[in-house]
């Protein structure tokens, strides 16, 4: 099966797992698969900056999403996009984090630009990126409710 078959299946689920033990207030290692991921806050933010922080890797997972999924869809509709370059930029007010008043903990706005490289029309660009809006998982999530389901445990 290549990359691109598994979405041709159909009432298929997939689950991704993460694994994380703190190692200090402001500093996470997390395993994933077989890589480890460090999430710390920068000085500024009482951490040692020795990792993104996890607001910081919403931005990288939207992008390299988006990234991945606009090659796939470049590569179904046979538009010639060698490569993507992007950036991505989240406005976040601190203060409901902080335990003070505010408007919501997360990110109030994110804004994304994606600079296609490749031969391509102007129409065959419109086709694309509204596609890719339409399939970015990462995207989906962050634009629609997702249930989460927080337990506590004090046992594994």
């Amino acid at each position: 099966m290549n990359n691109w078959e598994l979405r041709k299946l159909e009432e298929v689920t997939i689950q991704f797992h993460v694994e994380g033990k703190t190692e200090s207030p402001t500093k996470m290692v997390a395993k994933v698969r077989e890589f480890t991921i460090v999430v710390d806050e920068p000085p500024e933010l009482g951490g040692t900056n020795e990792g993104p922080n996890p607001v910081e890797y919403i931005l990288v997972a939207l992008a390299g999403c988006l990234t991945i999924t606009g090659h796939l869809v470049a590569e179904e509709k046979g538009i010639g996009i060698r490569s993507i370059r992007i950036k991505a930029t989240g406005i976040l007010d601190p203060r409901k984090f902080q335990g003070l008043d505010g408007e919501r903990a997360g990110y109030k706005e994110i804004k994304v630009e994606i600079f296609p490289e490749g031969n391509f029309t102007e129409s065959e660009l419109l086709e694309w990126i509204k596609e890719v809006e339409e399939r970015c998982p990462v995207s989906d999530n962050l634009k629609n409710p997702t249930p989460i389901k927080i337990e506590v445990k004090t046992k594994d």
